[in-house]
């Protein structure tokens, strides 16, 4: 594809007085303006020109021009492009929510003319042959793509903030829970600008990046690579380990000669670091990692938690037998993607009636945990490692058992699974909706009528012989994204109890935005809700009888929510 270049493009390697004499205000202006064009103009949005080499040259020319005439310049040239007729596609929505999309900006611009202003106003809310160059390049696809977004091998302070001119628009436009947050996304524009030009070295992009991706509160935000070891230090504990009432309990082992140099066992319990109450320490560290609600900012601890440049830390805690300790722990250097046991949950057995069950047993034969266990009149699925063919069998066999308990703490997004609610229910049963981005209006968003998609639009069937007892389902925490989706079908099976914590509160396709260096940020990108219009996002699914792991389950690798499941079970007549 041949682009028609507006200004010649030439990179500078050094962060000294460059963008000087452009003021705050300028860039955000700057960075709203060149966002609306990228995803609305004709020409632009359709990729007939190099919108990054426009805003590039434009940041190297500040001390030649000033914000307002760039920005007129840019409208001027840009409606000079050809571009081609685009026939509007049906997108089949039920209806269009505009709670994501607000022009009344332009209105307030200051510095450009009142020419350009009329023009953006215009291709925003005239909207026409809009292209999908930068947002959506699958065909009939209803996701965000930004497959065609430029890689650069400098660094260099322009190229900086067309990172987070990059990033901002692609929410702004592309992001269906932008209107939960708890703060303004312009007011993140605002704060984000001094903080991206004082970018000096790669540690603060690296630093202002991971910032920038917490302002999202969307739990399935990440960095592709991730970058806390750099911002947060290389080294960890020589230690797994599972947070229980603001405090650290031991779990696990990872370097054992660490460990008894520092007098620490499995069970010792944490209660400072570095002379700083756990909590304390989540408050300072947990700004650079995004989470939807509380519970997942605890869950999320355990990957910076122990981080740090320094070869030891210091701890204090308390020892099974009440005894208290302080001592010097020497970290190990930190290998994320070989952390299998990253979350340092304990293989938990279930203690029930004076007798012990290791409900979780692992088939060698076929790599997975076994789905079910019976044990007396009761039944536990590991429902991540449940298959579809083998459900009408299960069901058959377990159709006269008291109670079922769906274990949701683990991950599953098998769309056919559904084929368990032909079993648990009478009759079919709407379980939920969707937006989209209508890539046609960037920022609006169109309602569907199902999620996973049309043929499955409801679950269940007319089913007479429906099984009648007790179901209960586990979550918390680590109940995350397509098992939440699952716990909201559940929840249309009558009589239904779940038990357990708030579920992490981040339901939608994960989508990415590629930055400059070839790396992506995910994000949430398709909206997930309740036939009703009620949300999940942020929220998650709360449970009807909130039962947490304590310090004693734990030291015990007793599972308190299983029990808890079988109780109620028994409590049924």
């Amino acid at each position: 594809m041949k682009y028609f270049i507006f200004f010649s493009l030439f990179l500078t390697s050094t962060f000294s007085a460059q963008m000087s004499r452009l003021s705050d205000r300028d860039l955000y202006e700057m960075g709203k303006v060149w966002g609306l064009m990228k995803y609305y103009h004709p020409a632009v949005s359709q990729g007939k020109a190099d919108w990054d080499a426009v805003l590039l040259q434009s940041l190297k020319d500040e001390s030649k021009y000033a914000a307002g005439k760039m920005m007129n310049q840019w409208m001027s040239t840009a409606d000079q492009g050809k571009f081609n007729e685009v026939v509007k596609k049906d997108h089949h929505c039920d209806s269009i929510t505009l709670r994501n999309f607000n022009i009344s900006w332009i209105k307030k611009l200051r510095k450009i003319s009142p020419e350009s202003k009329a023009r953006l106003l215009k291709i925003a809310a005239q909207p026409k042959n809009v292209g999908s160059f930068y947002s959506n390049l699958v065909a009939n696809s209803n996701r965000f793509s930004s497959a065609n977004e430029k890689v650069y091998d400098t660094f260099t302070a322009e190229i900086k903030m067309l990172e987070l001119f990059r990033i901002w628009n692609a929410i702004e436009y592309f992001y269906p829970y932008k209107y939960l947050l708890d703060h303004q996304w312009d007011d993140v524009l605002k704060k984000y600008i001094p903080i991206f030009r004082n970018i000096k070295n790669k540690r603060d992009y690296q630093s202002a990046i991971m910032l920038l991706s917490a302002e999202l509160q969307d739990t399935h935000t990440r960095l592709e690579n991730t970058y806390q070891y750099n911002v947060l230090g290389e080294m960890s504990s020589p230690f797994v380990f599972q947070i229980v009432d603001n405090k650290v309990l031991i779990t696990g082992i990872k370097n054992e000669a660490k460990m008894k140099k520092a007098g620490l066992e499995v069970g010792d319990l944490i209660t400072k670091i570095n002379g700083k109450t756990v909590l304390k320490n989540i408050n300072e560290k947990s700004k650079y990692f995004a989470y939807s609600n509380e519970s997942v900012r605890i869950r999320q601890a355990y990957s910076y938690l122990f981080s740090g440049g320094k070869e030891v830390v210091t701890v204090e805690g308390i020892k099974k037998d009440g005894k208290v300790f302080k001592t010097t722990v020497e970290r190990i250097k930190r290998v994320f993607d070989e952390e299998w046991d990253m979350n340092g949950i304990p293989n938990y057995h279930l203690t029930y009636k004076g007798k012990t069950y290791h409900y979780l047993t692992y088939n060698e034969k076929e790599s997975r945990l076994n789905p079910s266990v019976q044990i007396e009149d009761k039944v536990y699925f590991e429902f991540s490692s449940l298959r579809v063919p083998e459900i009408p069998a299960l069901m058959e066999t377990y159709k006269n058992a008291k109670g079922l308990v769906f274990d949701l703490r683990s991950y599953n997004d098998n769309g056919s699974l559904i084929k368990i609610f032909d079993y648990l229910m009478n009759k079919p049963e709407h379980f939920g909706i969707m937006t989209q981005a209508d890539f046609t209006q960037p920022g609006k968003f169109c309602f569907v009528d199902n999620i996973i998609d049309e043929r499955y639009k409801f679950a269940g069937k007319i089913n007479p012989n429906s099984y009648k007892g007790q179901v209960v389902v586990l979550i918390n925490e680590y109940t995350q994204s397509a098992e939440e989706l699952w716990a909201m079908i559940f929840k249309k099976v009558p009589g239904v109890i779940f038990i357990g914590s708030q579920t992490a509160g981040a339901d939608g396709n994960e989508t990415s935005i590629k930055l400059t260096d070839g790396n992506r940020m995910i994000f949430s990108g398709l909206g997930i809700y309740y036939p009703d219009g009620g949300e999940t996002q942020r929220i998650g699914i709360k449970p009807d009888i909130i039962i947490r792991p304590t310090v004693e389950s734990i030291r015990n690798e007793e599972d308190l929510l299983l029990l808890k499941a079988f109780e109620v079970i028994d409590q049924k007549k």
